[in-house]
């Protein structure tokens, strides 16, 4: 393909437009594709950490078993600003929050999931995923 000096420019952005786009959709993944969507799983835990970042946010949660050892989970929501529009905030669920949540498991078998619903250990409810995603 032949370009000419006028045309360079133009064609130097597009090209690294493309390029940019192409590796931020490699970088996001389909909810079904990392977690099983046809079980429900139920975790409680204390929060431990929350990881409020682009493309999803990330719950890091102590889970106590029934041998009474603490196990790490991490939960991952929806992104930031999908979040916001539904009026979630960070303060939604501040480190040291006891939480349950109804969540996809990871299909790797690994201690993480896609949270569905969050509520407070009370019963009080905090998140909801929309139907759909």
């Amino acid at each position: 393909m032949k370009v000419n000096r006028k045309s360079k420019p133009l064609f130097s952005v597009t090209l690294l437009s493309a390029l940019l786009m192409s590796n931020a959709a490699w970088a996001h993944h389909s909810v079904s594709s990392e977690f099983d969507t046809n079980k429900t799983i139920d975790v409680r835990g204390t929060i431990t950490k929350v990881e409020w970042a682009n493309p999803h946010i990330w719950l890091a949660l102590d889970v106590t078993g029934a041998d009474g050892k603490v196990v790490k989970w991490g939960c991952e929501m929806g992104s930031p600003n999908q979040l916001v529009r539904q009026g979630f905030t960070k303060e939604n669920l501040p480190v040291g929050t006891v939480i349950r949540t109804q969540a996809n498991p990871a299909r790797d078998g690994s201690n993480t999931c896609s949270t569905r619903k969050i509520t407070l250990d009370d019963g009080t409810p905090v998140f909801s995923r929309p139907s759909g995603q």
